[in-house]
C-alpha cells in the first residue's frame, strides 16, 4: 500500500501564477506506484472547489499542472488559502491522502 506525499514549490505566491505540484508515492522505503491516484485544488478560504476529483495517471512520482486560474482570487480578499489533496487508491481500503496548502497574494491585477 504506496503512502502518498505531495509537496509545493512555495508557500506564497502572487495570484494568477501556475506552478507544478508533485505527489510521490512510497512504501517504506521503496518507491511504489498506486493502482489509481487523483487530486483535487480547494480554496479554503472561500470553501470554493477550484478543482474538482482529476484523475492522475499512476506513477512512482507524478507532476500535477496547478493552472493560473487555479490561482485566482475568488472571494477579492487579500490573501486566499488554497489546498491540493492527493489520493492514493481512492475508494479502496488502502486509499492514503496527503494535502498541502498555500496562500495566493492578491495583487489587485486581475478581475476576481
Amino acid at each position: 500500500m504506496p503512502e502518498v506525499y505531495a509537496t509545493v514549490p512555495q508557500p506564497v505566491i502572487n495570484e494568477r501564477v501556475s506552478f507544478t505540484a508533485t505527489a510521490y508515492f512510497r512504501d517504506g522505503d521503496s518507491e511504489q506506484a498506486p493502482t489509481t491516484a487523483k487530486y483535487r485544488i480547494d480554496c479554503l478560504t472561500t470553501g470554493t472547489t477550484v478543482v474538482d476529483w482529476t484523475s492522475l495517471t499512476p506513477a512512482v512520482s507524478i507532476a500535477i499542472s496547478v493552472k493560473s486560474a487555479d490561482n485566482r482570487i475568488i472571494g477579492g480578499n487579500k490573501t486566499e488559502k488554497k489546498q491540493i489533496t492527493v489520493s492514493s487508491d481512492p475508494g479502496e481500503t488502502t486509499e492514503t491522502r496527503s494535502v498541502k496548502t498555500w496562500k495566493v497574494k492578491n495583487i489587485r491585477g486581475f478581475e476576481n
